[in-house]
């Protein structure tokens, strides 16, 4: 039964191969690219024409590069796929490692981490998040070996302040284990790990970038993945069994009360939104499987030779749909083709946050565009007119910018009112229409 851990990676994989769904990381590839033309990080935005020029700090500058060096390395797309299932792959490790520390049965381990992938499963994508979760889940192996580990939280939060504002969680989570255990050498590396994020190329502006975060809290509620989690969806009602299992591990004994300081928190913030319940639950796992009994196998006896084979062929079983399904693919009902792309001619042009994404990878700079998802540099100002338009609303901020095209899904009201004004289709698929101004 040392196989269970491995069982995860089915799911992992499975999630993975997916056509390309994120719109985000496309505009991310552009900025590393962009950024090792100008030889410096992004202080301004140059992608909207509704923003240009405004102050505005990429947070995943070190992601970002990566993502422009793979796309100059391969000149396809190919390679979002394995980036994202070995990334993905790498969090189930990390996390297997903490929660086996505590449980030491592969059986209970590969049972939580199944529920753990399942969580996972909408947020395996090839956005710099993912690499949160990642450094989170070391960090979280690193705290339970912090007698020996404790120095490593530098180089953690360090790389994490580069790559994503989430670094904040982890620098949450080291000062609540340090109250939680009174281990002085946790506060002096969680300090010297704050004062580390000031030797990242933002120097104080990656606080800053927090700071924005948080004064964006309203723009973000406007997007689906901040919303509040809905635990009647298939996918997220898992989280109902991490709190479970934390409740029954407190009754039996196994969570003291000085573990609450870090448990009760975190469980708490896993339920603000959508987002945050996989980085709860990466930190709660652990003492959530304390729940379960040992869960041993039976009491057969397999030789070396079998487990191994076992072990090779799940493994190969997981990672089977990494070579079958055709990969680098962007899915075509989120993003518009080249056809339609091209119907837009080099027009001023409103779009979805979705579409923004791809027309700045694939069409910048010769194209700006109207909205992306970057809630922090948009604000509720600058996201409120998308959504009226969308419902139809459209006149005065066509006018205000100039827009002579709409690139418009057909089940939005805007395609009816456009249509009703007279405004003709250039081009149109199932799944959007480009209008031209009458």
């Amino acid at each position: 039964m040392h196989i269970a851990p491995l069982v995860p990676l089915l799911i992992i994989s499975a999630v993975a191969s997916r056509h390309i769904l994120d719109n985000s990381f496309l505009w991310h590839i552009r900025a590393g690219s962009h950024q090792i033309d100008i030889g410096r990080v992004l202080t301004e935005d140059p992608f909207s024409f509704r923003t240009v020029g405004q102050a505005w700090r990429t947070q995943s500058w070190l992601a970002e590069l990566l993502y422009a060096w793979l796309e100059s390395l391969f000149g396809s797309l190919a390679w979002v796929n394995w980036m994202t299932f070995v990334t993905a792959g790498l969090v189930m490790l990390f996390a297997g490692i903490a929660v086996y520390r505590n449980v030491k049965s592969p059986v209970v381990t590969g049972f939580v981490l199944v529920v753990t992938a399942w969580l996972m499963g909408p947020f395996v994508q090839p956005r710099p998040v993912i690499f949160s979760f990642l450094l989170l889940a070391m960090l979280v192996v690193v705290l339970q070996h912090r007698e020996t580990l404790a120095w490593a939280v530098i180089p953690i939060i360090w790389l994490w302040a580069g790559i994503h504002g989430s670094w904040v969680l982890g620098g949450a989570l080291v000062f609540l284990e340090w109250i939680r255990t009174k281990d002085r050498k946790l506060l002096f590396a969680g300090a010297a790990a704050g004062l580390a994020t000031l030797a990242t190329a933002h120097g104080f502006g990656t606080w800053e970038i927090v700071l924005d975060f948080f004064r964006s809290r309203d723009a973000l509620a406007l997007m689906e993945e901040w919303k509040a989690p809905e635990f009647g969806d298939v996918v997220q009602a898992p989280y109902f069994l991490v709190m479970v299992g934390l409740i029954v591990a407190g009754i039996r004994g196994k969570v003291s009360i000085r573990d609450l300081i870090v448990i009760v928190p975190f469980l708490f913030f896993g339920l603000t939104s959508r987002r945050a319940v996989v980085p709860a639950a990466i930190i709660l796992i652990p003492w959530a499987a304390l729940c379960l009994p040992e869960l041993k196998p039976s009491n057969l006896r397999f030789g070396k030779p079998l487990v191994v084979a076992g072990m090779t062929a799940l493994a190969v079983l997981a990672i089977s749909p990494m070579f079958i399904a055709p990969l680098g693919v962007l899915d075509s009902e989120r993003f518009p083709s080249r056809a339609i792309v091209e119907a837009m001619g080099s027009d001023r042009a409103f779009h979805d946050d979705a579409s923004g994404g791809y027309l700045i990878a694939a069409e910048w700079p010769e194209r700006l565009v109207y909205v992306d998802d970057r809630a922090e540099l948009f604000g509720v100002d600058g996201l409120k007119p998308f959504h009226d338009i969308r419902a139809g609303k459209y006149a005065e901020e066509f006018e205000k910018w100039g827009i002579d095209v709409a690139l418009v899904r057909p089940d939005w009201d805007l395609y009816d009112r456009l249509t009703e004004d007279g405004w003709t289709i250039r081009l149109e698929d199932e799944y959007f229409a480009v209008f031209e101004r009458p």
